[in-house]
């Protein structure tokens, strides 16, 4: 009689693990006999849990010698992240098996359980605050730490009279405020959870003519009927140092708008260079406290240097910035943590907390968001 050699599969079709595991041990049994050599291939998968992120993607082959009927094990590390993602799963199956057939089963689906939960978030760091005509413009850092929940809205309070305003970034404008009086505020940041902690104080006093400040710039575009969602640029970066990425679609166009203290009587002009020097065509408009500037012709993957010359006659503000479509999380490259990002986010409507996944500004995060961001995958802003 000739000895069988046995099948090989997953001692189980199931298995769960906590995110807090440092990894997840898994049993390939050869069962039913054990003459001759075996092996078989193994390979994790992807499920709503992304190897790189959630866990480490692994493959692998597994050997038994003549005789050997002792079961094996498949060790996959888990990856404990701080986001708030709900249970992921993943799987492992076994293939090409040599000297011995598989048996049943041959895949098992892993559970990662989430162990992360939402707190307030941390206080804000106080900034300046700028004073305008019967208002104040309120500087701050957001917090180290968000409470594993996007942080939705922040809220200055200036006293006396507890006068407050809301934004979604720096700085946060507080009206109403009475020319001449000094205001002591602070800000608080919110998220799902609640309100965070009071920052300290700054004081500022409103006065009927503030001298002309620049207050913040913003990365502006309309997502569908939705209306526009602002990404606020750092001013501070050179051309070739850190600068704020615009992430979504050229389109028609990239809106810069200059956001000022007081009243725009006169734009200004503009000059818009890359970053080899060369001119890129702009144009200028301005608001009541806002001067917009238009960019049509900048190709994707590129930085540039935007300067305004003569705005109300006085000032003449300069901020260097990156166009890189996809790099939601503003690291100046596309990477699978952009992918991951716009994948944990499909089908849902844009929103404060979420518009940079909305790379197409359509208005809703799709799956035409994630192709955009594959087809870009490895790119790195120059």
């Amino acid at each position: 009689v000739v000895a069988p050699p046995g099948t090989l599969q997953f001692s189980v079709a199931t298995s769960t693990v906590s995110e807090s595991s440092s990894a997840i041990n898994v049993t390939v049994s050869r069962a039913g006999g054990s003459a001759g050599a075996a092996s078989v291939n193994y390979a994790t998968a992807n499920g709503s849990a992304s190897g790189g992120l959630d866990y480490t993607a692994t493959t692998g082959t597994l050997t038994w010698a003549d005789g050997d009927s002792a079961a094996k094990n498949i060790s996959v590390p888990i990856i404990d992240d701080t986001l708030i993602e709900g249970d992921e799963t993943f799987s492992i199956t076994l293939s090409s098996a040599t000297g011995a057939a598989l048996g049943t089963p041959t895949t098992i689906n892993i559970t990662i359980n989430d162990n992360d939960f939402a707190t307030v978030p941390g206080a804000p760091t106080i900034g300046t605050a700028t004073p305008g005509n019967a208002r104040a413009f309120i500087g701050f850092t957001a917090p180290a730490s968000e409470g594993s929940s996007p942080i939705t809205a922040y809220t200055a309070t200036c006293n006396p009279g507890t006068v407050t305003g809301t934004a979604t970034f720096s700085p946060v404008t507080v009206s109403g405020l009475t020319n001449g009086t000094t205001y002591t505020c602070a800000v608080t940041a919110s998220n799902a959870v609640g309100a965070s902690a009071p920052s300290a104080t700054t004081t500022v006093t409103p006065s009927t003519a503030p001298t002309l400040v620049l207050i913040g710039v913003v990365s502006r575009k309309s997502h569908g009927g939705l209306g526009p969602f602002d990404i606020p640029v750092d001013t501070a970066p050179a051309i070739t140092g850190l600068v704020s990425v615009e992430p979504r679609s050229i389109g028609t166009g990239h809106t810069i708008v200059f956001r000022f203290n007081t009243a725009i009587t006169a734009a200004g002009s503009v000059a818009v260079v890359d970053g080899a020097n060369a001119p890129v065509s702009a144009s200028t408009a301005s608001a009541p406290s806002e001067v917009t500037v238009t960019i049509q012709t900048l190709a994707d993957n590129k930085r540039a240097t935007l300067t305004l010359t003569g705005v109300n006659g006085t000032l003449s503000p300069t901020v260097s910035m990156g166009f890189l479509v996809g790099d939601v999380n503003n690291t100046r490259s596309v990477t699978a943590s952009d992918i991951s990002g716009v994948k944990a986010r499909s089908g849902q409507t844009s929103s404060a907390s979420n518009f940079r996944f909305d790379v197409n500004a359509s208005g809703a995060i799709s799956a035409s968001d994630i192709s955009a961001v594959k087809a870009r995958s490895g790119l790195v802003l120059p």
